[in-house]
This record gives structure tokens, C-alpha cells and sequence, in this order.
């Protein structure tokens, strides 16, 4: 099959390392792709590096009335038999793309977006089943969404170094309890909660320490807060890493205290696959991920004091840990395969009109 792969940021995230895992798998079993996505963005270099067929072309922003032609003129050149979207913008304009070259198009839905974007869509692919409820709630026909877990690839995820090598390399502090956080630094994301919930334990030995990895807009007001809580000697800012591995290496536990709706933090399954207890918020696809009081905690959003409380209750226990890591490991292993994203995808090829055999 020939598959025409379209995203729109500048930037690698989730979304961006789960569309190229799925690329990549999608080549090694025969088919031939094209992705497509901005001039100049992060993913072209990423996806060359892999050895697949990467072009850059002028398709982001919602008002860019010209990416659909520009999609439909790539996708009848390149005799794509699916056009595979990803996000909100690329489903936009790369739906009606495939309406006007008469090919169908299937749009990967990954987080609670307005279903306005993906209405010319032949089929959706949702990360979760919160990500379909939404839909389904916005009026969407259930019958046109197919639920695929993202797969996390075991090729892809060892451990580059031991716990105290990581925190050596990269100049973490050898005697505190990492708490890490892999996320965009953005209100939506609960970094502000877990400061506060961070203030709330205490003084423990060894301290609980929030390690930020990722930048954003807050960057400077969560610094200002820390200051304020008499924590900023607990709190880590690593910035953007494109890497985030070592950081996954470093730390003891990982937390994601979100206040609005996650599709599938693919942060969570990198955590859980890499033996690490989660603490996140209850919210949206997240319980999908977590298994409350096995493989981590899942509190209310935004609250505080039960953030808090499973904080310190990690922090201070080590067997804890290593059981919650432990049982982790063998849940996001067996349930997050990518055999299972491959199979789902194809069958959504398949049911929208596309062949799903190689070539």
C-alpha cells in the first residue's frame, strides 16, 4: 500500500515520535510512504534518519486555505492509496486533500480536539476510548472510529545508562527522590499543581524533587512559584530534550497531574514501559494507561492534598516503587504492542477503502 503520512508541528513531541514508530513499522512490513509535514520542522530530519521518504511543504496553520490542494496535488503524484492525518490542522486540510484527489483519508485522533476538523475524514483512528467518547459526544457516528492503542516499540526504549550513571551524566543530584515531569510547560499539563503538592510533603530525606523536562510558556511564572513555596532547591529545570531517555533513566517516579483532557500521554507508557510508578490526574485517557494502586496512583485533578499524599506515600517507600514499576513493565509491555498499532491501523485502512497489502 501506498501511504501518504501528514502532520503539521515544528517540534517532536508524542504525537510525533508515535507517528514516526508507526512510519517506521508500516515500511519494515512492505508499504511505501511519504511523510509530509513543515519545511524545516524537527520530524523531516527525524524521519530521513529512519530511511523514509520525508518532503517539506508550506501546510500549517488552520486558515492556510491552500494545503488542501497542495496535499491532494502530493498525494495524486506520489498514487498514495490513503492519506493518513495526524492532529487536528494536518486532518483539516489533508481530509479535504483526499476529497479532492478521490482519495480516502484516515484521521489519527489524538486528544480531545473539536470534531469539526475531521468531519471529511473517511475514518478516524482514536487514542483512546475517552478520545472516541469525546467524539461520539460531539456527534460523530461511534461506527467510524476505530480505538487503536499507540504501541511503544521495545527496539526503541532501553535504558541507556543505570540510575546513578544518568544523574552523573547529566548533573542531577544523587541523593533525592526525581519526580520526573515530560511535558510541555503549559497550564494544562498540572505543573503548578504538583509544585504546591510538592510544598505539601514536607521535608523528607532523601527530598522529593520535581524534575521538569520540557519548556513552554511558564516556564518563568513555575520558577516565580517555586520561589514563593520555599521549594526552588526542588525543583529541576531541564528544558526541551529531544532526547528524553536519560531523564526517564534518572528518575524514581514520574507524574502527570494534568487539569484538562489527555487523548493518551504517550509520557505515561514511556514511563510504565521503563519500570517507573506513575502519580497522575484521573482525567480522559489516563486510566487507560494507569492501573490504580498497581501500577501507580490516579488522583482528582487539581487536588492537591491527594497528590501530595501519593507523592510522599512513593517517595518514602522503595519496595513500593519497585512493585508499581514492576507490575508497569508487564502491563504497558503486553498492552501497548506494536503489533496491536499496526493490525488497527491497517483494519482502518481496510474498512476506509484502502488495500491494506504491501506495495
Amino acid at each position: 500500500m501506498r501511504i501518504l503520512q501528514v502532520i503539521t508541528p515544528q517540534r517532536m513531541a508524542g504525537a510525533e515520535r508515535s507517528m514516526l514508530s508507526l512510519c517506521e513499522h508500516l515500511a519494515r512490513r512492505g508499504h511505501e510512504l511519504l511523510v509530509i509535514a513543515p519545511r524545516g520542522s524537527e520530524l523531516l530530519g527525524a524521519a530521513k534518519g529512519l530511511g523514509l521518504a520525508a518532503e517539506g511543504h508550506p501546510i500549517r496553520g488552520k486558515l492556510n486555505l491552500a494545503a488542501a490542494a497542495i496535499l491532494a496535488q502530493r498525494a495524486r503524484r506520489f498514487r498514495a492509496d490513503v492519506i493518513h492525518t495526524h492532529l487536528s490542522t494536518a486532518s483539516l486540510w489533508g481530509s479535504y486533500g483526499g476529497l479532492l484527489a478521490g482519495i480516502p483519508c484516515v484521521a489519527h485522533v489524538r486528544a480531545l480536539n473539536t470534531a469539526t476538523c475531521f468531519l471529511a475524514a473517511r475514518r478516524l483512528i482514536a487514542v483512546s476510548q475517552a478520545v472516541k467518547a469525546h467524539l461520539v459526544a460531539q456527534g460523530v457516528p461511534p461506527d467510524r472510529i476505530d480505538v487503536v492503542y499507540t504501541g511503544i516499540d521495545p527496539a526503541r526504549y532501553g535504558r541507556p545508562w543505570a540510575r546513578e550513571e544518568a544523574r552523573a551524566r547529566l548533573g542531577l543530584p544523587t541523593e533525592a527522590i526525581l519526580t520526573l515531569v515530560a511535558a510541555h510547560l503549559t497550564p494544562r499539563k498540572g505543573h503548578a499543581v504538583l509544585l504546591d503538592a510538592i510544598a505539601r510533603t514536607g521535608t523528607l530525606q532523601p527530598p522529593l524533587v520535581a524534575l521538569f523536562v520540557g519548556d513552554g510558556p511558564l516556564r518563568q511564572a513555575l520558577a516565580e512559584q517555586a520561589e514563593r513555596l520555599g521549594i526552588a532547591d526542588r525543583v529541576i529545570f531541564a528544558g526541551y530534550q529531544a532526547d528524553v531517555l536519560p531523564y526517564y533513566a534518572a528518575s524514581d517516579l514520574a507524574a502527570l497531574p494534568a487539569v484538562a483532557g489527555e487523548g493518551l500521554p504517550r509520557t505515561l507508557l514511556e514511563a510504565g514501559f521503563l519500570g517507573l510508578p506513575v502519580v497522575a490526574s484521573a482525567i480522559s485517557g489516563t486510566p487507560e494507561i494507569v492501573v490504580e494502586g498497581r501500577t501507580g496512583f490516579l488522583v482528582p485533578p487539581g487536588d492537591v492534598a491527594a497528590l501530595a499524599d501519593r507523592l510522599r506515600r512513593l517517595a518514602t517507600d522503595a519496595s513500593l516503587r519497585a512493585a508499581m514499576g514492576a507490575a508497569a513493565v508487564e502491563w504497558v509491555r503486553r498492552t501497548f504492542t506494536v503489533e496491536r498499532m499496526i493490525a488497527g491501523t491497517l483494519a482502518s485502512y481496510r474498512a476506509a477503502g484502502a488495500s491494506a497489502e504491501p506495495g
